[in-house]
């Protein structure tokens, strides 16, 4: 089903903005913005019998157990233009998956498609609403906004610095660090929101108990709320700063302002080239020897160490292709730190007893965050908790060894590892648990594992077309769904799928399987599922996403 897509200028979309936010010529409040999309959508939107693609967002796939990306094809049936939303019915699904017939959805979840049942229908005014209203609300409004004053114009304070801000970054005129640094508070921000809005719709709950009940409110969710809201207006302040155009040339201008602490934690070891981290949490004198000789295996006799107690204070300091030694213990980090761009992180003792979790109100999709050159893990568990993804490969290579990744609480929607394009995997003698998808490779991936393990997981190995893989020696048993999803086009020749053995893949030349198991899956060994769109959104159009 083909979609309508919108690629604009900057002076279209401010001149679309500003007619449709501020067309009665007096100051709107962030209060006032939702309430004039309202009126806009009355005037332009076709109300009822168009169909669209939905695509589901990952918090509603989470909620209804089914695989993220999902999307599926509906009609709509009314909408309410005071909640910007649209109640649609379910006409057409892929995977053999249940859902409600009848669904509310934000109506920027939607896609209109290009092909209507009705040719009378304004599609096209339809689709372009619904794309200004979604490019509205997943670039320029921020999640704080809804608490500004009153007494500004919204639109004359932020929409045009916002709208700049985003062809900056769009065209390249941001320098990479500064635009991830943006990027990462803006996402964080978001996820803030989601969990604001879950933990006061828990505490709303709580106040509905029974009266013997309702004095045990749980002190930790409002402290947990409470930090959420400080870190909201920590990022809020950050991100005012960085949307002003001139502090942004002040900052690419001096890009080591903002990271004093690491320059001066790396001062003492200048003359020295290799630099190595031990995590070490004390023990008797006998105890340390012991630790330190477990290092000396893995080091150069020049190298610099350095000890600490905790591992983000070892990754933090850190720099690309350091080592951190990380000693049996539970582990809790908010990202990758100075190994971003490579490195190694490697247990000296049992990688059972060596788990790396994420802290606690992390606001982030993954784990890990790897984003060039070679980055190792040796040796250690890496427990998702609450976390979607484990480890995330944007560029590089990524390579495990001896490690287990797993969730603690398992979820259709908990991916192990994605491996995005031109990315890759190779890891060896390395345990997946009770995920959702063990592996995700993205076109242009590429993913190696030797002698890999899986164990309660609802599905092994999803990969796309012109993704490549290589499984030696693996055992892929035992899967709630399929071992192998290959969502695909260029192998199948209707809008049907197939499933079944591993002879579905004889043809498929980007998968290698040598010496692999295939036992006991509950829907099929292989899935060949048709890509139900290949692009929705323009690449050029998504600067600001992660």
């Amino acid at each position: 089903m083909e979609v309508y897509t919108f690629v604009k200028s900057f002076q279209e979309r401010i001149n679309e903005f500003t007619e449709i936010l501020s067309s009665r010529e007096t100051i709107v409040p962030a209060s006032r913005i939702k309430s004039e999309w309202s009126y806009h959508l009355e005037l332009v939107i076709e109300p009822v019998g168009w169909q669209a693609l939905w695509k589901i967002p990952r918090l509603t796939c989470q909620d209804l157990q089914i695989h993220y990306p999902t999307v599926v094809v509906v009609s709509a049936e009314h909408i309410d233009c005071s909640e910007l939303t649209v109640f649609v019915k379910i006409i057409a699904v892929q995977d053999e998956i249940h859902l409600p017939e009848k669904y509310q959805v934000p109506l920027i979840e939607l896609y209109p498609a290009k092909n209507q049942n009705n040719s009378t229908l304004d599609i096209i005014g339809t689709a372009e609403c619904i794309e200004q209203l979604r490019f509205f609300y997943n670039h320029l409004w921020m999640p704080w906004d809804v608490d500004d004053d009153e007494n500004f114009d919204w639109v004359l304070l932020h929409l045009e610095t916002r709208l700049r801000l985003f062809f900056d970054i769009k065209r390249n005129n941001v320098n990479k660090e500064t635009a991830d640094i943006i990027r990462t508070l803006i996402k964080e921000a978001k996820d803030i929101s989601d969990k604001i809005s879950r933990l006061e719709a828990d505490i709303s709950d709580d106040d509905e108990e029974t009266e013997d009940t309702k004095f045990l409110v749980d002190e930790g969710k409002t402290c947990q709320l409470m930090k959420l809201h400080l870190r909201m207006q920590q990022i809020k302040a950050e991100v005012n700063v960085l949307e002003n155009p001139a502090m942004r040339d002040v900052l690419q201008r001096n890009p080591n302002s903002n990271t004093p602490n690491r320059q001066v934690k790396r001062e003492e070891s200048l003359d020295r080239k290799p630099e190595a981290f031990v995590v070490w949490r004390g023990g008797s004198l006998e105890d340390t020897i012991i630790s330190l000789k477990k290092v000396d295996k893995f080091v150069t006799k020049d190298t610099f160490i350095k000890i600490t107690a905790d591992l983000q204070e070892a990754l933090d300091a850190s720099e690309t292709n350091d080592k951190v030694f990380v000693t049996e213990g539970e582990h809790y980090i908010s990202g990758a730190g100075g190994l971003e761009y490579g490195g190694t992180i490697k247990s000296i003792g049992n990688s059972i007893n060596t788990i790396i979790h994420a802290k606690e109100n992390v606001c982030c999709s993954s784990l890990f965050d790897f984003s060039g050159e070679e980055v190792v893990l040796d040796n250690v568990t890496v427990d998702l908790g609450e976390l979607l993804v484990g480890i995330l490969a944007r560029k590089g290579i990524i390579r495990l060894r001896y490690c287990k990744i797993f969730a603690s609480n398992h979820s259709v929607m908990k991916l192990g590892i994605v491996v995005l394009p031109n990315s890759k995997l190779i890891a060896e003698n390395t345990i997946f648990v009770n995920l959702g998808t063990a592996v995700v490779a993205h076109a242009d991936g590429e993913v190696t594992l030797k002698d890999c393990k899986f164990e309660k997981c609802t599905e092994g190995i999803q990969l796309q077309d012109e993704s490549r893989i290589r499984l030696t020696n693996c055992c892929l048993s035992g899967f709630m769904e399929y071992g192998i999803r290959l969502e695909t086009q260029k192998y199948l020749t209707s809008a049907e799928g197939k499933n079944g053995s591993v002879n579905l893949l004889e043809d498929v030349t980007e998968i290698s399987l040598k010496g692999c198991t295939f036992e006991n899956n509950i829907q099929g060994d292989v899935l060949l599922k048709p890509r139900t769109m290949a692009v929705i959104i323009p690449n050029n159009e998504n600067p600001m996403e992660l």
